[in-house]
């Protein structure tokens, strides 16, 4: 049985360039060694095969997402089979050209939640299958001149109805722990470029963290009304030994779904850090870690994801009522209605592991 190095959905508006992005990350990363696979994309599968949600004798909307769900998920299934098959010296990394949120900008917010009951899904479950999220705006948005349909006959969409399909898109992985938007703001060549590095950096090599932008909020000044239009996933983040390595326990809630992730990373004197191990882990596992380390500290707080402007925001309500934004574009703009006490980038008392640790907490309330 091969190893799974990653799993990426690639995902976006019409016309945002994912078919180049595929190519270029089965060559590029075949060429480091990966065995590559790429998983096809679902809906536009169907579509050429007669199954449409539009036309003569189509399938009404919601049949088409439900159907979707199962097909893409026996076909990720699959995929795992095949992992097993290989060679037991092959690195794979698994690359879905859209993944099972992606459906749920097709339909209301009360239908997915209707087709998740019906299949016996959950929206943690769904969305944390895969490591990495990556996705590319729609060249009608930014890029109008090169915004074209040619390419997909399964596509129809008008400007105005492609950046508006972006949108839902992008907010239907709103809340992925690892989700990662390339605009137009770069040249197209760039954008590409941007998509490898994001892999390369999941992949376990040195990743800069001076990119990240973070400020210290004023939590009197936040909206209900942006409360209400995030998604708001409660976080433990647990802390383990106090040795070179970095250990660290996460137990997500959302409603009555829990997840929980294992991660081993190694910081040096550069601004660079390099993750070792990375993995979702049993409620079993979690507690046994717990167990092992007696002297661990834990910081709670709740997250809060949306996106404003094609950025990606996290933004965090600590426990103590500290709050914190980031986001992963050092050129995204601080959204009006937040008010910023300061930058924080910089400042490594408002690191997580310094917070759980409790050396912030003068210098918050000072």
């Amino acid at each position: 049985m091969a190893s799974i190095e990653a799993k990426i959905v690639l995902t976006g508006g019409p016309c945002a360039g994912k078919t180049t992005a595929l190519a270029r990350i089965e060559e590029y990363f075949s060429e480091l060694g990966y065995k590559v696979l790429i998983v096809g994309e679902s809906a536009t599968e169907l579509i050429k095969g007669g199954a449409r949600p539009f036309g003569d004798k189509s399938l009404s909307m919601i049949d088409f997402q439900d159907i979707i769900l199962k097909y893409q998920l026996s076909k990720e299934n699959i995929y795992d089979e095949i992992v097993k098959a290989l060679n037991p010296n092959d690195k794979c990394i698994i690359v879905y050209d859209r993944g099972l949120m992606d459906n749920s900008a097709y339909v209301s917010k009360e239908e997915f939640n209707y087709l998740l009951e019906k299949n016996h899904y959950s929206y943690l479950e769904l969305m944390d299958r895969y490591d990495l999220v990556l996705h590319l705006v729609t060249a009608a948005d930014g890029a109008e001149a090169f915004y074209t349909l040619e390419n997909n006959a399964a596509r129809s969409e008008t400007r105005e109805e492609a950046i508006a399909l972006d949108q839902k898109t992008m907010n239907a992985w709103s809340g992925h722990r690892n989700l990662e938007i390339i605009d137009n703001s770069v040249t197209f060549e760039e954008k590409l470029n941007k998509v490898i590095e994001s892999i390369h950096n999941l992949l376990g090599n040195p990743i800069s963290i001076r990119h990240q932008k973070k400020y210290l909020i004023d939590g009197q000044t936040i909206s209900q009304k942006l409360l209400d239009n995030s998604i708001g996933v409660e976080i433990e983040q647990t802390y383990l030994g106090s040795d070179e390595y970095e250990k660290r326990l996460r137990k997500r809630t959302l409603g009555n779904e829990i997840t929980y992730y294992y991660t081993v990373q190694k910081h040096d004197l550069h601004g660079t850090s390099k993750v070792l191990i990375d993995r979702k882990i049993t409620s079993k596992e979690y507690d046994k870690l717990l167990s092992e380390y007696p002297l661990h500290r834990t910081v709670k707080k709740t997250r809060y994801t949306f996106i404003r402007d094609k950025k990606y925001y996290r933004l965090d309500i600590f426990d103590d009522g500290v709050v914190i934004l980031e986001t992963s574009d050092a050129k995204a703009k601080i959204p009006s209605d937040l008010k910023v006490i300061g930058d924080i980038t910089e400042d490594s008392e408002f690191y997580n592991i310094n917070l759980a640790h409790q050396k912030a907490t003068k210098k918050i309330y000072s």
